[in-house]
This record gives structure tokens, C-alpha cells and sequence, in this order.
């Protein structure tokens, strides 16, 4: 069988998606794809091993939206976008999402892999922040923006994902997003005054 820690990562991704992560188990994916559980452990030691190349994946999927160069990456329409990916990612993966912020994570021993890829999605944003602002990426500024951004973006992601919030219906995620972009300008320009 091909390349098989690609196909059991593979397969515990959809899942994820279909049951969540609580039922997602070694035994589980080895047995959607027909191997035994020792092959399953030759490739991934715990369940803890396999949630974690999962939750690698998605931070490089993540890392993607950030990197993006479809606009001039010093024009406010590009944060705007990567805001907007980064929504429409969440929305898309709502499971990975899930498990890439959750407690599950969080709380346990991080696999190197996860602890870079997590790391390389933070840098990905501050550099297309610091383009935006012309400034050096490890300045104070691009720091503080980035967590900035970060937070709003992810903020809004979970509230909509865990339904704490209503997305108006027919709204698209672009809309969505733009209104309450909007809003934060809105708050902000009161803020200065």
C-alpha cells in the first residue's frame, strides 16, 4: 500500500470531519483502510502522535492562506483576503480547525512537526503584515498587529463555528467578514478620538 502514513493521515481527516475527534482512534483509521493496527503504530506511536501530524497539517493549510499573493501584498485589500481565507478555512475544516485550537492540543506534549508548522503559520501572517506596513518583521508593531489580526480573525471564526453568533442568511463569507471588518474600523476610529 503506497505511501501509508499519508493515507492513514489522510483518513483520519475525514474522520475528524465525519465524527470528531473524540471517536478518532488508531484502531479506527487503521481499520477504514484495511491494515492492521501494527502498521498504523509503525508510522504513529498514540493518538496523541496522530492528532498532532493533523493538527501540523492544518497549520500549513493555514500558513497557505497567509502566504497568499493573488494582490499587492502592501495594499489593505490583501488583509482583508487573508482575513477572509482565513474564515472561509475555518468554516471549510470545521473539525481541524477545532482540534488546531482546542484543549486536546493545547494541554498535551506538542510533536515537533506541530510546534514548527504552528510557528511557521504565526511567522506567514507577520511577514504579509509587515509588507503591509512596510516595516521589519520583528518589529514591535508587526508583532502587536499580527496578534491583533490573529485574534480578530480567530475570534470571529470560533464564535461562527460554534454558533455563538448568527451569519445573516445569503450572507457570503466575503460579506460577512467585510461587515465586520467594518464594524472594527468603526470601533477603532471612535477608540482614537
Amino acid at each position: 500500500m503506497g505511501n501509508l502514513a499519508f493515507l492513514l493521515l489522510e483518513a483520519a481527516r475525514e474522520m475528524l470531519e465525519e465524527v470528531g475527534p473524540a471517536q478518532l482512534s488508531l484502531r479506527a483509521v487503521s481499520k477504514r483502510i484495511g491494515v492492521s493496527s501494527a502498521a498504523t503504530y509503525h508510522h504513529y506511536a498514540n493518538r496523541a502522535d496522530l492528532i498532532g501530524h493533523l493538527a501540523a497539517q492544518g497549520f500549513r493549510e493555514l500558513a497557505k492562506v497567509f502566504m497568499q499573493t493573488d494582490v499587492d501584498r502592501t495594499s489593505l485589500q490583501s488583509q482583508r483576503n487573508i482575513s477572509v481565507g482565513y474564515f472561509n478555512f475555518a468554516r471549510s475544516n470545521p473539525a481541524l480547525y477545532q482540534l488546531m485550537f482546542g484543549p486536546e492540543i493545547a494541554s498535551g506534549e506538542m510533536i515537533p512537526e506541530l510546534r514548527v508548522a504552528r510557528e511557521e503559520a504565526f511567522v506567514a501572517l507577520k511577514r504579509s503584515i509587515a509588507d503591509y506596513l512596510e516595516q521589519d518583521l520583528d518589529s514591535g508593531e508587526v508583532r502587536r498587529a499580527s496578534l491583533a489580526g490573529w485574534s480578530f480573525i480567530h475570534g470571529l471564526s470560533s464564535l461562527a463555528l460554534n454558533n455563538a453568533l448568527r451569519i445573516p442568511e445569503g450572507a457570503t463569507d466575503e460579506s460577512f467578514v467585510d461587515r465586520t471588518l467594518q464594524g472594527l474600523e468603526h470601533l477603532l476610529s471612535a477608540w482614537k478620538k
